[in-house]
């Protein structure tokens, strides 16, 4: 039993048994159909009676947001309003969103206003998290390290373009990461070796309506570390690290395919102890730092060298590097935030039921 579960106590498994809980799917924005595998996977696992917990039968309500905004509840499309008062007024709601409005604090802040528990962080560390921007500064204030990097506003690349890709040209190079500043799932991130690729980059961004981060390219071992709790008393779980593709970096296909998708270990194969420490560590500081709730997922890279047989050369000492933060992970059967669980012995049901534990 993970020392963070809070589910499995006696009050509260009494607490579950009488919550009904509403897993909300869907949205608006690119992440929708990640959205709609984490929440059919949840929803499944909730209502399987077979595994561990199966004394804990909360009712449970499917609602997909469609992509006109309404809030589907029984085949019937209703306002968001509508559909929360017709549920019962102890459900919970399950945010398994993903970008936009469902992680940028948009809906929190609606539940909020409902008076409606709901699981995940507030409307204020979503909105932080979801800026790649602000979570950057935050970190960094905190003294996590993050890659060298600059941010152009939207209306300073329409006014000022020459001006604004010199600010983007002078992140140190050869390569660069130019990023949608609120984009998840690798959406909206371009790898860019040339000037030329680094003006289209940000032009594409540009013109989707987004301001630009401009990233220095940090070469070594991508890894993650989940956290349970809020601010300070927040615990870390086991680290898991990413092994893309030789000559892929961790976009939407790695994360996503199962043929050709990036290799996924927890626990580590390749970080010491130490240094699977030290990440532990730079995540709880940068997770207190945002103000963080409840739970959530910290993504970093390990400075290191990739060697041809595909073995990492790391100095011991390295330092992380913060890439940015996940306050409503996924829960799709690639996901992280569930692997490191269950390398701590909690299964994919009792960590659902671990996100409606807390908020209730």
């Amino acid at each position: 039993m993970a020392s963070w579960e809070t589910w499995s106590q006696v009050d509260v498994r009494a607490r579950l048994n009488r919550a009904s809980i509403a897993v909300l799917m869907g949205g608006e924005s690119e992440e929708r159909e990640v959205s709609l595998t984490s929440g059919r996977a949840i929803s499944s696992a909730l209502r399987d009676l077979t595994g561990p917990a199966y004394d804990v039968t909360p009712a449970v309500f499917d609602v997909e947001i469609d992509q006109a905004g309404c809030w589907v509840l029984d085949g019937a499309a209703l306002e968001p309003h509508q559909a929360i008062q017709s549920l019962p007024e102890e459900t919970v709601f399950l945010l398994a969103l993903h970008g936009g409005a469902g992680e940028d604090g948009t809906v929190q802040r609606l539940l909020s206003h409902a008076e409606r528990r709901y699981t995940g962080a507030g409307p204020e560390c979503s909105a932080l998290c979801m800026d790649k921007h602000r979570s950057r500064e935050a970190a960094a204030s905190a003294g996590v390290a993050v890659a060298p990097g600059a941010l152009v506003s939207r209306a300073r690349w329409t006014e000022d373009r020459a001006g604004a890709l010199a600010a983007a040209l002078a992140v140190p190079g050869p390569t660069r990461f130019v990023k949608h500043t609120s984009a998840g799932s690798s959406f909206g991130v371009h790898r860019c070796t040339t000037g030329e690729e680094v003006e289209n980059a940000c032009e594409a961004i540009a013109s989707s309506g987004a301001d630009i981060l401009i990233e220095a390219e940090v070469t070594g071992l991508e890894t993650t570390v989940g956290v349970m709790g809020d601010r300070t008393e927040a615990v870390a779980l086991p680290v898991a690290e990413i092994v893309p593709s030789p000559g892929s970096f961790f976009d939407h296909e790695q994360k996503y395919s199962d043929q050709n998708g990036a290799e996924e270990f927890c626990p580590p194969r390749h970080l010491s102890l130490g240094l699977a420490a030290r990440l532990q560590q730079r995540a709880l500081t940068a997770w207190a730092a945002f103000g963080g709730e409840r739970y959530g997922r910290v993504d970093f890279i390990v400075p290191a060298t990739r060697e041809a047989d595909g073995s990492f050369e790391i100095d011991p000492a390295a330092e992380p590097v913060m890439l940015e933060a996940n306050t409503l992970p996924g829960f799709t059967p690639r996901s992280l935030l569930p692997l490191a669980a269950s390398a701590d012995g909690v299964g994919f049901r009792e960590l659902c039921l671990e996100l409606v534990a807390r908020a209730l």
